[in-house]
């Protein structure tokens, strides 16, 4: 279904009810899963919008109201790696890898 038709749709289930802010928010669930085809029936929207939503993983803090800049990010890292890198281990082919990955670790992650 295109965006035109389902707000149509979801205008058309929501007009004219008077509802507590609530009750609005069930029934533009209810009617959202019945005009986006994912519920047959309004009882299957009823059961798909009673089921407990799945819990926030734990340990994410809230991102930033700054947009993301990632070039800025980027140099970042990349001077904070230079500064950690050890030389030493960078020098031998075998473990640059484990080098660089440990610098990043070191600037990513300077408590764990």
């Amino acid at each position: 279904m295109d965006r035109a038709k389902f707000n149509a749709c979801i205008a058309q289930g929501m007009r004219g009810k008077q509802l507590t802010k609530e009750e609005r928010a069930k029934e533009f669930c209810i009617t959202a899963k019945m005009c986006s085809g994912k519920a047959k029936s309004r009882d299957d929207a009823i059961r798909i919008c009673s089921m407990p939503k799945p819990p926030k993983p734990i340990g994410f803090e809230k991102r930033s109201k700054k947009p993301f800049d990632c070039e800025k990010d980027s140099f970042k890292l990349a001077h904070c790696i230079v500064e950690k890198i050890d030389m030493d281990q960078a020098r031998n082919i075998n473990s640059i890898e484990m080098a660089i990955a440990n610098a990043m670790m070191q600037c990513r992650c300077p408590n764990g």
